[in-house]
């Protein structure tokens, strides 16, 4: 167990090293650095994922992360919306959408089907999914789903 000067600074490296591909030594880092920079860095930092949390909206239609109710992608008119793109989270439409290549528009699933970490059906946005399918305006599906160990496409 790690030895702090602070409990400020503990509290701190405790709430940083919650976060993916942060360990308490990455956070300790991350804590000494921002007790290194002016105040108003901090302040500003802090202030940016208050407004994160507090602002961000997923859209109506394909439910990607948005500040608006309809996303950019799904408001944009230039978009083929018969062509749909079915990813598991927000990271892989913009992975898709910095390619450039992509004219269509995307379903956002908010992930995968997951007994292990208690992921059902009812936790993803399939019935969304499903309205668009049978509302007969979709030509073509495309699967953006990661490879399980196999190669298989992960089932959703």
């Amino acid at each position: 167990m790690e030895n702090y000067p602070s409990k400020y600074l503990e509290a701190a490296v405790n709430e940083l090293s919650k976060l993916p591909g942060i360990g308490r030594k990455t956070a300790l880092r991350l804590c000494l650095y921002l007790l290194d920079q002016p105040q108003a860095f901090a302040q500003n930092l802090g202030e940016a994922l208050i407004r994160l949390r507090e602002n961000i909206r997923y859209c109506e239609q394909c439910h990607n992360i948005s500040d608006e109710p309809v996303c950019r992608i799904c408001s944009d008119g230039f978009r083929d919306s018969s062509l749909v793109c079915i990813v598991e989270s927000a990271r892989d439409v913009m992975a898709i959408e910095n390619t450039g290549q992509f004219k269509g528009i995307y379903h956002v699933l908010g992930g995968i089907i997951s007994p292990f970490e208690g992921k059902g059906p009812t936790d993803l946005t399939l019935a969304p999914l499903i309205a668009k399918a049978e509302s007969g305006t979709i030509n073509e599906i495309i699967f953006a789903l990661p490879a399980n160990m196999e190669g298989d496409t992960t089932c959703i």
